[in-house]
Order: structure tokens, then sequence, then C-alpha cells
């Protein structure tokens, strides 16, 4: 990380569209994650970092260029000085207009993480304005500043009442309702390095501020703290035992007695600075700082679902007996009681001596049923009174299409194609090959390396045409793959 000044005050179903096939397919790459990540092109060759999504735009800190006093720079180590700028969605990776944060915000020294209440009109920021050069050591003394929106206009920004002036307070982030800000701090009576703390706004002031505890607070660095409106805590530390460097935390704070401290899985963290992260309400998507490309060095990535979760989707119940009531108007009573009777041939190996009988078929087919007289003695045929060909068509369900058991090393191909779900429009389909690997689309190819016992999982959004909601639907396969046959 370039900008340490701010950074450590010292985050099933196959599309049905009618579309012609091409005789040859495209296969979707596979992917051993379910979590993309995209960089921004809004993107700088200065550091970019600490996203927040508000109201269409992206707000960020940058050390790019800027009107204000970006070419001051008055620390020893000549690190770089940042404002907060401002750019307007095209789509999740693109934005357009960026340009510095309107106001009297931006100023010659670093405005660097900061957080906004919900309806934008309240900002709190890291800075540390007035500190020179000449002061040693006290670039590492930052505090955290204040502003309001009043008639559009931002009011001068004044240091938080509780920031006290011996030690550094950095980081900012405001709950949902604007009543609860965390924060960072070196100051006494932490577990070592920089803590994460909490304050509550109360009757017009904010309380004494309260260490988050051990759970979370380490020797380490625990820094960029971001509270999300489901109430999880993100923060990144550079504790022991992660992917490297700053790694990116999550702690669920509406139950923080029985809740533990859980690591973002691969590819948000790397062996890399991980930080500054913002996610939506559903923690599955949002933005992050990361220096995991050291010719970009830090910069602000998008990450989202590449393979959706369908641990808690439906699973279709299929029939798997096709029944049938079976009679014949026309047929006459036999006077010859003695010696004939009726007898059905349902074309399945089974038969009925009942004129009106009821019937289940194990599977799908073309079966040639019958009804004869036949001799009550010998049971052979008198006389056929009807035969026609009943088709039972398979029915609309999920199914994965391969093989119970697979050659380890070679490739199968799966398809979703014959798909079919009733009163529903499919969507959307993806794989999960139970071996750490997933795709996606009606196509795919696999290749299990190992041989053992896996499960595929077939997922799928489909629309449901009476409520025009989009579902999602599972169905599993359990395969072994062995070394030889």
């Amino acid at each position: 990380m370039k900008s340490c000044v701010l950074y450590f005050c010292a985050f099933f179903v196959p599309v049905f569209i009618q579309a012609q096939i091409d005789s040859a397919v495209v296969y979707r790459a596979e992917d051993s994650t379910r979590i993309k990540v995209t960089r921004l092109d809004l993107n700088s060759e200065k550091s970019d970092f600490s996203p927040v999504f508000l109201n269409n735009t992206l707000l960020f800190s940058s050390a790019r260029e800027n009107n204000i006093g970006v070419k001051y720079s008055g620390y020893e180590d000549e690190s770089e000085i940042t404002d907060l700028f401002v750019g307007s969605k095209r789509d999740s990776v693109s934005f357009k207009n960026i340009k510095p944060l309107a106001g009297s915000i931006n100023s010659k020294y670093s405005e660097g993480p900061f957080t906004f209440s919900k309806d934008g009109n309240v900002i709190y920021y890291t800075g540390n304005a007035g500190i020179t050069k000449k002061q040693k050591g006290s670039a590492n003394l930052l505090k955290i500043y204040h502003s309001e929106k009043v008639n559009g206009a931002w009011t001068k920004p004044v240091i938080a009442e509780f920031c006290e002036p011996e030690y550094s307070y950095c980081h900012p982030s405001l709950s949902n309702d604007g009543k609860t800000l965390f924060f960072c701090s070196n100051k006494p009576g932490g577990f070592g390095g920089m803590d994460i703390y909490m304050i509550k706004y109360e009757n017009n002031s904010w309380t004494k501020s309260m260490n988050l505890g051990s759970k979370i607070n380490t020797v380490a660095n625990e820094v960029f703290p971001f509270i999300a409106c489901n109430n999880k805590l993100y923060f990144s530390a550079n504790k022991p035992f992660g992917y490297g460097g700053l790694d990116i935390y999550t702690f669920d704070m509406n139950d923080p007695i029985d809740n533990e401290v859980m690591i973002l899985e691969y590819p948000v963290n790397s062996a890399s600075d991980d930080f500054g992260i913002w996610t939506d309400s559903s923690g599955t998507s949002g933005y992050f700082s990361t220096n995991r490309v050291p010719k970009h060095g830090d910069d602000i990535y998008y990450f989202g679902i590449n393979i959706p979760d369908f641990s808690n989707a439906q699973t279709p119940v299929f029939k798997n007996k096709f029944c049938y009531t079976f009679f014949e108007e026309t047929a006459l009573e036999t006077n010859d009681t003695t010696s004939l009777a009726y007898e059905w041939n349902f074309g399945d190996g089974t038969r009925s001596k009942q004129l009106t009988s009821r019937h289940c078929f194990a599977k799908p087919g073309n079966y040639v049923v019958s009804l004869n007289s036949v001799e009550k003695s010998t049971g052979e045929i008198f006389a056929n009174q009807v035969t026609y060909t009943l088709t039972i068509d398979e029915p609309p369900k999920l199914f994965v299409s391969c093989a119970d058991t697979l050659l380890a090393g070679r490739e199968v191909i799966l398809s979703s194609e014959k798909c079919a779900l009733k009163d529903y429009q499919l969507d959307r389909t993806y794989w999960s090959f139970g071996d750490g690997k997933y795709n996606s689309g009606r196509h795919v190819k696999h290749v299990y390396n190992k041989p053992g016992k896996y499960v595929i999982q077939l997922g799928v959004y489909a629309k449901n045409n009476t409520t025009n909601q989009i579902e999602q639907f599972k169905i599993e396969k359990h395969i072994i793959v062995k070394d030889n046959f």
C-alpha cells in the first residue's frame, strides 16, 4: 500500500430462448471459485481505494491529481496526498464523469477513508489537515472529521468531538440508522496496534467509545471497518495464518456472543493487501481495494457472485409412476361366462382380468395396449376387442445427463438442453461438479482427475408463469469416478 499515511493511522436451468444451436457448441471455461473479481475502469496510475457506493455513484479515495493543492507533498516519506472522488455508474464495473467531491471537503492535505449517512448529507472522514513535514512523526496522528450538507453545500469540516489529541482516529464507518460509528484508533487500552472501536450517538452527543473486544481485535492491526446495512461488520487485519498482507474478515454483529470472525475466501482475499470493502445488503457483491497487481498499485475492484448459492433452492418432486384407468365401453359382456374372460395386456409384461382396470407404468415410453377375450382354461386369446399404442412422454423435469460411473481423466459432456419445469420459463443454468469446479450454461465439459464419489449439482433460475417471480431450483446426482472400468 503506497498511501500508508491514511491506511494505518500510524476490505438450474437452461435458457430456453428459441435460437438455433450451432453444430459446434461453445463451452465456457470452468472456474474454481464462486466469486469473480474485476478491476474497475476508473482506476488511475495513483492509489485508488476505500470505495463507497451511494445513490448510484461510487465515491472513493484517490491520490490522482486534483486542482486543489494536489501537487503538495509535505511528508518526509513523500507519501501520496489523497482526496475524495466520485463517479456515476454505467454498470457494475464501469463509471463515468470521475471528478473530485464538490465542496469544502478536499483540501491541500489528505482526505482518506470516509463514510456517509444513508441520505448522503453527513460525512465522516479521515484527515490530517495542518500536518507538515516539519512535524516529524505527526503524520501518523490522524483524526476523524465531520461535515454536513446544508442547502446543498458542505459545512466547514471539524474534528469529531470524541477524538483525543494524543492519538490517531481513522477509517470511520456509519451504521445504516446513523446512530453507531465504527472507527480505528491506537489509543491506550487496546490489544495492540490499531484496534476497532464503536461509539453511539445518543441525546445529541457521542457516548464513550467501546473497544470491540478480543474476538475482533488482536495484537495485529485491525483497520478499515465497514458496517453493512445487514449489520455485518467487515474489516482488514494483518493477522498470521491469513492469505497474506492485509486480509478482509467479517463478523455478524446481530449475534456477537455466538458468532465468530470469518475470513473472506479467495479471490476477494489474496497474498497481497486487501482492504476497504463495501458490500450490498446481501453481502454477495460489492467493491474493495487491493494491490494484488504490482504494476497497478492500490486499485478498486468489483466482486460478485460467479456461481450462485443453491443450498436453499427447491428440489422439484417428479412423479416416478405413470398411472391410468383402462376401460372399453364398446366391449360386450360375453354370455359364455364359464369359458371366456376379458383381459388387458398393458404392453409392459403385466395383465389384468378386470374390464375396468387401473395400471401404473414404471417409466415413459411407447406401450402397445390391447383388450382381449381369452380362454379361461388355457389363457389363449379368443378374440381381440381393441389394440392401440399408448405413448407416455417424459414429464417436464430437471436431470443431470451423464453416466453413474465415470472414468478419471476422461472428459464428460453434460447438457441441460432437455430440462423443463411445468408452469415455469427456464432461465439460467449453473453446475457444481463436486470437486471444487463450477461452470454455467446449457452445455458443459468436465474432467474428474481423481477417482472417488462426487455429487453433481445442477442449479437453475426459473420464472414462475403465474407470479412472474424468479425462483431457484436444484437437482443432484451422485456419481462414482474410477481409475478404470
